[in-house]
């Protein structure tokens, strides 16, 4: 089985970005959380389909296996770098993040723990496809609207399927995608988005473009069909846009709870005001303490 060895950069911990939030539930993702392990399925471009499986060694290097293939290609172990990289934030420096924070002694657990980086998707479509289902529903539907939507992927051989493209979930009838998945009303939000990725009317990779300001982004992300705020924020998030904050019924919450001692009456007006001195990272601080008691049981 080829392994990959990636070399992470300073205050990484794997663990920690693995859980940053729910992704690592949702297929074609899995994880082991006694033997610290994240798995993926992965269709390469070649086509191949294979199963990623990341540990952080004692070294702090990220040991990435591949099963599937006997040996790969140049082309092949390229790609799987790239993909490794990019779903675990490798990329990302967080040292003015971790100097932001120095000043406030609340935040004092992230640096140590390395906390910050957010697993996303290798794809921004897979990312606005599992935010679509999370939003007006319980986790555990949009984990079972997950599962079943990705057995429309191609099968890995050992189990399980690839995300499938939106190609795929484009040229399927609308009622027989609904009657697949079962996601309610986001089906035909799904399909039309894929649909529109087909026709070339939306490129989301575009939204990878760093010159592009967090406003227009925001605007475009809340453009599709069934993204409001919420999801548009936290589509922000997981393209490394911290410098507005995404403020949903949990954020709101945990701030009363928290930070304000309780008080019954919150507003964002207020929780905007208590995230403004984080500048750029915000809206990363407001998620860090959304995730507080459980990343700091890892």
């Amino acid at each position: 089985m080829p392994v990959i060895t990636l070399s992470t950069p300073p205050h990484f911990k794997f663990w920690p970005s693995v859980v940053s939030h729910g992704w690592c539930d949702l297929p074609p993702y899995g994880c082991d959380e006694s033997a610290r392990i994240l798995y993926r399925i992965q269709q390469l471009n070649d086509g191949s389909i294979v199963r990623l499986v990341l540990r952080q060694r004692d070294t702090g290097a990220v040991e990435v296996a591949v099963e599937g293939l006997a040996a790969l290609s140049p082309e092949q172990e390229n790609e799987i770098r790239a993909v490794a990289a990019l779903i675990l934030n490798l990329n990302r420096d967080l040292g003015n993040f971790y100097a932001t924070l120095r000043g406030h002694p609340r935040y004092a657990w992230i640096e140590p723990l390395g906390a910050g980086r957010l697993l996303v998707s290798p794809s921004i479509w897979e990312d606005a496809v599992k935010t679509l289902f999370t939003t007006n529903t319980v986790w555990k539907m949009t984990i079972q609207m997950c599962q079943r939507l990705v057995t429309l992927g191609d099968p890995y051989p050992g189990g399980g399927h690839a995300f499938p493209p939106p190609e795929r979930i484009a040229a399927m009838p609308p009622d027989d995608l609904n009657a697949h998945v079962r996601a309610g009303y986001r089906s035909a939000y799904l399909h039309e988005l894929a649909a529109n990725i087909v026709e070339r009317k939306v490129d989301l990779e575009a939204w990878r473009d760093p010159a592009l300001a967090s406003d227009d982004l925001y605007r475009r992300i809340k453009s599709l069909k069934g993204f409001g705020d919420y999801a548009a924020g936290n589509m922000l998030r997981l393209l490394g846009r911290f410098d507005r904050l995404a403020t949903d019924s949990e954020c709101r919450a945990v701030y009363r709870d928290s930070i304000n001692g309780g008080s019954a009456a919150v507003h964002d007006r207020e929780i905007a005001a208590y995230y403004e001195p984080f500048g750029q990272w915000r809206g990363l601080a407001q998620w860090m303490d959304v995730m507080e008691s459980y990343l700091r049981t890892v």
